[in-house]
């Protein structure tokens, strides 16, 4: 909890700054906070703005009613190590193959933006596929049918369908005023809807970030004390100019097989119109990536689960 204060603290003395420089640091501003906020309310309805009320601790750099947003009773049917297969010295994390170097989590991250296959020796590039619109479509709502294959498939699995397993999560994401990037906070419940002690939501966090980047803390943006486990984003910023790095290169390079396509269809005036297209990835899309990156710190949390109106 000294850590927590400490926390605190220090996002009360930080000073908040208006200029935007996403591209270049993976920061971004409180008002590309509220952008990149809207644009994930607007694709996943679950996602939602607080609403105002006089439980909530108001800061005033941000809208009342866009202080932080939140998601509700999203399912957790196992814990993280469960997530995890060991094969000699490596540990496959929902098909990432990993030796406990942060650099691979981010290249794994990165193949996940850019959706292209990694290459085995000897092995062949599978075609890209669309980098954002993928990551969308990846926490889309299932069909009917996908659910009911989904529903068969845990019926077939005791370990999916026991009571003792489920568990349901609130998450939170805040503006860090500290490191100026998004904060992510959950709140876990038992299958009862009793609430989670820390020691068992440290249970849904992969064992490699259980001890570096989760922290107990009260939620900061509620008056009453209500404990969660935040992520600490001191190193979001860093991860984030990755992603962003390697969507802008996906995006470069498909453009210039575009261009050569285009070249070979006898299009010579192609390249001129192209030049002042912009190959990064918007501000306000920035939380779909950032959600990208959490589902490898608190892997058993089904965080596309986006099904309006549970």
């Amino acid at each position: 909890m000294i850590r927590s204060t400490l926390s605190s603290w220090r996002e009360y003395l930080t000073p908040i700054t208006h200029k935007s420089t996403f591209l270049n640091t993976g920061q971004i501003t409180p008002e590309e906070f509220v952008q990149a906020g809207d644009y994930l309310c607007h694709m996943f309805p679950t996602w939602k703005w607080n609403e105002e009320s006089s439980d909530v601790s108001y800061r005033d750099f941000l809208p009342k009613s866009k202080q932080f947003l939140v998601i509700r009773k999203v399912p957790c049917d196992k814990r993280a190590e469960q997530c995890v297969e060991v094969e000699g010295a490596q540990v496959d994390i929902k098909g990432l193959a990993y030796d406990g170097d942060e650099d691979d989590v981010l290249e794994y991250i990165g193949s996940e933006t850019e959706h292209i296959q990694s290459i085995s020796e000897g092995g062949t590039k599978d075609p890209p596929i669309d980098d954002i619109d993928e990551l969308i479509q990846d926490m889309e709502i299932k069909d009917d049918d996908e659910d009911d294959d989904a529903d068969e498939s845990n019926v077939k699995s005791p370990l999916a369908t026991s009571i003792a397993q489920e568990r349901y999560y609130d998450l939170y994401i805040a503006y860090s005023t500290s490191y100026r990037v998004p904060k992510m906070y959950i709140v876990g419940f038992n299958a009862n809807g009793s609430p989670l002690t820390p020691e068992e939501m440290f249970e849904d966090i992969s064992a490699d970030y259980r001890t570096k980047t989760a922290t107990i803390e009260k939620l900061p943006f509620y008056k009453n004390s209500v404990l969660s486990v935040s992520i600490h984003p001191c190193k979001h910023a860093n991860v984030m100019k990755i992603l962003l790095d390697k969507v802008r290169m996906v995006r470069q390079r498909r453009r210039k097989e575009q261009q050569e396509e285009q070249e070979l269809d006898g299009v010579g005036d192609w390249e001129d119109l192209q030049d002042d297209i912009d190959d990064s990835l918007r501000v306000d899309q920035y939380l779909i990536v950032f959600l990208k990156f959490i589902t490898s710190v608190t892997p058993s949390i089904q965080h596309d689960y986006t099904m309006e109106g549970w």
